[in-house]
This record gives C-alpha cells, sequence and structure tokens, in this order.
C-alpha cells in the first residue's frame, strides 16, 4: 500500500508541475503588429451558456477555465472599444 501512495504522490506532483509550465494565452485580445485579426472572448456564447445554467433543474457553478473565444478583425475592435 506504501508504493501505491508513492506512486499517487509522484503522479499528482508531475501533473501540477505541467499544468504549472503550460503557457497561458490571453484571452482579451490577442494580436500581434502585422496581423490583421484579434481574438476575443466570445461574450454571447458565455451569456448563453450562463442562461442554460440559470435556467436548468440543477444547481451548478460554472468555471470558466478556457472561454470560447472569436477571431474578428483589428478594425471592428478598435471601433469597439471607441464606443
Amino acid at each position: 500500500m506504501t508504493n501505491f501512495k508513492m506512486l499517487v504522490a509522484a503522479v499528482s506532483t508531475a501533473v501540477i508541475f505541467g499544468c504549472s509550465t503550460t503557457s497561458e494565452r490571453d484571452y482579451i485580445v490577442k494580436s500581434s503588429a502585422d496581423d490583421e485579426y484579434v481574438y476575443i472572448i466570445d461574450y454571447e456564447k458565455v451569456a448563453l451558456v450562463e442562461q442554460a445554467r440559470k435556467d436548468s433543474l440543477h444547481n451548478l457553478d460554472t468555471y470558466w477555465v478556457n472561454p470560447p473565444v472569436k477571431r474578428i478583425k483589428r478594425s471592428e475592435l478598435e471601433a469597439m472599444q471607441k464606443q
């Protein structure tokens, strides 16, 4: 039984270190200077999921780990920011 506990501890440690070293993406705006598209959070899809959660018969909580993103043109983003 001790070997099993050591194995579980080793695997858990490896998973934690693996998760902490993965690259993080900026979900708000990800772009480069020469790119004509940017990625932003798709708030329409987020709202649909949140509404479905509220209408559900079950008491659920939603935690967004990787929220849905959509690709839009940079000019559309700049127009939205000016409003």
